[in-house]
């Protein structure tokens, strides 16, 4: 029985730690006049994630944005970042990043024929001022009307 309380209160904790790590809240849309997917990102205050633009070797996990390839469903080209994001030499790195605050916005272009959702994710690091927490892949599905 003790056991089993140690394990449902460890479980509860680990969700709230996990969860609370999350500062940035994702929507996902479709956009059937200009034929794109688009993902908005609002950021918590204090918090910020890595644009594509930031160089691989330089230390931060930058933004990757990808839609599963289904029957239907067909990627033209890659996300593109609608936002132009802030460049700054960062000593926690030491080396120049290019980062969103507040709100993230990118887009891609795609075709579907017979599909009734499209489905992805994103992959990204948030960081603040003193610390950044382990990448995360948020998964989504958009239901096409």
């Amino acid at each position: 029985m003790k056991v089993r309380l140690t394990l449902t209160l460890l479980s509860i904790f680990l969700r709230i730690v996990v969860f609370s790590q999350n500062h940035v809240s994702w929507k996902f849309s479709y956009d059937k006049v200009q034929h794109k997917v688009i993902a908005n990102g609002k950021i918590d205050p204090t918090w910020h994630i890595y644009s594509q633009k930031t160089d691989p070797n330089s230390g931060p996990v930058a933004t990757v944005l990808s839609i599963n390839k289904t029957q239907g469903v067909k990627p033209i080209g890659v996300f593109e970042e609608n936002m132009v994001p802030h460049e700054i030499y960062d000593p926690n790195f030491e080396s120049k990043v290019y980062l969103f605050e507040q709100e993230y916005q990118a887009s891609q272009q795609i075709k579907i024929k017979n599909t009734s959702e499209i489905s992805g994710s994103v992959f990204y690091m948030v960081c603040d001022e003193t610390k950044c927490l382990p990448p995360i892949e948020v998964p989504f599905t958009i239901k096409i009307q």
